[in-house]
């Protein structure tokens, strides 16, 4: 993703409450949470 302009804001981490949730910024700045989902 990297290679097309996206920053890794946030690596990968567990949360307390089981879910994975990452952050990243597309090539305009915008931020992105990619999350698990809960179950």
């Amino acid at each position: 993703m990297r290679e097309q302009g996206v920053s890794i804001i946030g690596e990968p981490k567990v949360k307390p409450w089981g879910q994975t949730v990452a952050y990243i910024a597309d090539p305009d700045g915008h931020y992105i949470e990619i999350c698990s989902p809960m179950e």
